[in-house]
């Protein structure tokens, strides 16, 4: 017959409530519980900080990037407009009857419209070339302290993306003197831009309106201005 054992089963030293390891565990439990607290006090501070930091930096990107933008437009269209050496009779035919007063004024869409497409081909070939930008916003910036305004480490924000390209033509009637008018044509480009920012994006447009041609009408204008052309 088989004798049953019966000795005492014990458990591991390591297991035992007086063993190596539960002991380090509860030495090391207060410093847990202090990393804890750290990381959340850490996560607490940088929610603050980019709650506060977001507005700034947003309205410091959505400056400089329509500033950026607003000059590459600029010369673009200068640029393009100094090539076609365009005037005003390329444009706009003034009629007048047999005493020479004016009868109207004919305005030669299809040739606008030749224009503005050759603009907007320079307009987007330059905006290629424009890197994105990058904006660096003083931390400092981020409390309402004249002393700290614009001091200590710069954050680097990476901004801008430029959208679809809109132009359209505008025309504008000034008194220029006694039975004169300026009569000015205008191209209003329209470039839509999506600003990436920490924590999400933003929209903004940059609007740049340039003159095309220009000449003073001497004598009475009338109220008729015609277009030929689609």
């Amino acid at each position: 017959m088989m004798r049953r054992w019966r000795g005492r089963f014990r458990r591991p030293r390591a297991w035992r409530r007086g063993g190596p390891v539960f002991r380090g565990w509860e030495q090391g439990h207060p410093l847990l519980l202090t990393a804890a607290l750290g990381v959340g006090m850490a996560a607490a501070v940088i929610l603050a900080l980019e709650a506060r930091l977001q507005p700034i930096v947003a309205t410091a990107a959505r400056a400089q990037a329509v500033n950026t933008l607003t000059a590459v437009v600029d010369g673009a269209i200068a640029a393009g407009l100094g090539e076609q050496g365009v005037s005003y009779s390329d444009f706009v035919a003034v009629q007048r009857d047999e005493t020479g007063g004016i009868t109207s004024l004919v305005t030669d869409m299809t040739a606008m419209n030749r224009l503005r497409t050759r603009l907007v081909a320079q307009v987007l070939s330059a905006l290629e070339e424009v890197e994105v930008s990058q904006l660096a916003i003083p931390l400092g910036s981020l409390w309402d302290s004249d002393f700290l305004w614009a001091r200590g480490p710069k954050l680097r924000v990476h901004a801008m993306r430029v959208g679809t390209v809109s132009a359209e033509f505008s025309s504008q009637f000034s008194e220029a003197g006694i039975n004169q008018t300026l009569h000015r044509i205008y191209l209003d480009v329209q470039v839509p831009l999506t600003l990436i920012l920490p924590g999400g994006q933003t929209e903004t447009t940059v609007s740049a309106q340039l003159c095309v041609a220009e000449t003073v009408i001497v004598g009475q204008v009338p109220g008729t201005y015609l277009t030929v052309g689609q």
